[in-house]
């Protein structure tokens, strides 16, 4: 028998997508699924678009939350009523093609070393309209293939590149790693396939069979507020990134990065894995506040402190030297960013007059090559054309 596939979509006021969203679960060609609907408190007219679809087909399973909750508690809701062998995601703002699940369950059975199986994806925008042309550094960031040990490095330095809605993955990827982590309103996608690349294999399967939906308010959404929280979480999920990763893992993936090549006991590499946590940013160390909050502790234990100085030639005057950077926000850091806010506003200020004053001086300029225009193909022009002539001769 074909095995289940539970697929977990989860929304608030997607009443402009969720019915194309649903419709492509519903055009599957594999059928062997269900499809778990967890409402999260919707305000618009999405509940009854699951409504009808819950009535039409009896695979589909519906939650209806009544005060919104964000993302990680209702999919996680959502993950606990999962029955099937395999398990997927899908956004309801997104599209699959008709053979997503069916391309994937072979390709994994194809492939068993693969724990998590992506498909390639294009990117659409309000109107379902492909605008990969249109973005095509995001476009060529959401189709990037790395192996293992590749991803591990990518997700420390740069963060997360995948997509929840192109992803079928094994279930028992979720009964190992566990749900998503609530403390995660924005980042919580990432700190889920970084838990899973320690152990399970990433395999990727090259057909365009994911639309992912980026809308206007998505590419103009980045405000203070989401942008210091993006960051807070990020930087979490990094100071959590080596807990339970095995020091083989580690030193496969990092080894280019060692403070001393030399490093293997478990406790050397809890010190490498500090100073990489200076770093962890680009692989800069402008602000080292994480991998100082590890040697703090490494510092007070008598065999890492000994093992710190002997064999990294780091003792506390190098973590004074580094604890003196600005490293948390400060009344100081506030001021200087209301100077420099101020500074940018009154440069915008004076760009904008320039803009209408460049605007009034090019339509002066427009109306009068238009009344000289007129003047070069007015009768008296052509008439007094042998005089001006003559004029010009006389003058020399």
């Amino acid at each position: 028998m074909d095995p289940l596939i539970s697929i977990v979509m989860v929304n608030y006021n997607k009443e402009m997508y969720i019915e194309e969203a649903i419709k492509s679960v519903l055009e599957q060609t594999y059928t062997n699924w269900e499809l778990i609907i967890v409402d999260d408190g919707s305000t618009d007219d999405s509940v009854n678009i699951i409504r009808k679809y819950q009535g039409m087909d009896d695979r589909i399973k519906a939650i209806f939350r009544k005060e919104n909750s964000q993302i990680c508690v209702v999919t996680n809701i959502g993950f606990g009523q999962v029955k099937g062998e395999f398990v997927a995601r899908i956004d309801s703002d997104d599209v699959w093609l008709p053979q997503k699940l069916e391309k994937q369950l072979a390709y994994l059975e194809v492939h068993p070393e693969g724990g998590l199986c992506f498909t390639k994806l294009d990117i659409i925008d309000e109107n379902s309209k492909n605008i990969n042309d249109e973005l095509p550094d995001l476009y060529k960031a959401y189709n990037s293939r790395r192996n293992q040990e590749e991803w591990i490095r990518h997700f420390f330095f740069c963060g997360n590149t995948l997509i929840q809605s192109s992803l079928l993955m094994k279930r028992e990827v979720l009964d190992s790693i566990g749900n998503f982590n609530v403390a995660y309103m924005q980042g919580h996608d990432f700190d889920f396939f970084t838990r899973a690349i320690r152990k399970y294999q990433f395999i990727f399967l090259e057909e365009p069979l994911t639309w992912y939906r980026r809308t206007g308010n998505q590419n103009s959404g980045s405000n203070e507020t989401n942008d210091r929280r993006f960051f807070n979480e990020n930087m979490n999920i990094r100071y959590h990134y080596f807990d339970d990763m095995e020091d083989e893992l580690f030193i496969r993936c990092f080894h280019g990065d060692f403070v001393n090549p030399e490093s293997v006991s478990h406790e050397e590499i809890l010190c490498e894995q500090a100073f990489l946590l200076c770093k962890c940013i680009q692989g800069e160390v402008d602000n080292p506040v994480l991998g100082l909050t590890k040697l703090e502790r490494l510092l007070n234990d008598p065999r890492t402190g000994d093992i710190l100085q002997n064999k990294f030639g780091y003792c506390p005057k190098d973590y004074y030297k580094q604890s003196v950077q600005k490293l948390f926000y400060t009344e100081e850091v506030q001021k200087k960013i209301n100077i420099l806010s101020y500074d940018l506003n009154v440069q915008m200020h004076i760009n904008k007059s320039l803009e209408a004053k460049n605007a009034e001086l090019y339509a002066e300029c427009e109306e009068l090559k238009q009344q000289v225009q007129g003047m070069l193909n007015s009768r008296s022009w052509r008439v007094t054309k042998p005089l001006r002539k003559v004029s010009k001769m006389v003058g020399k």
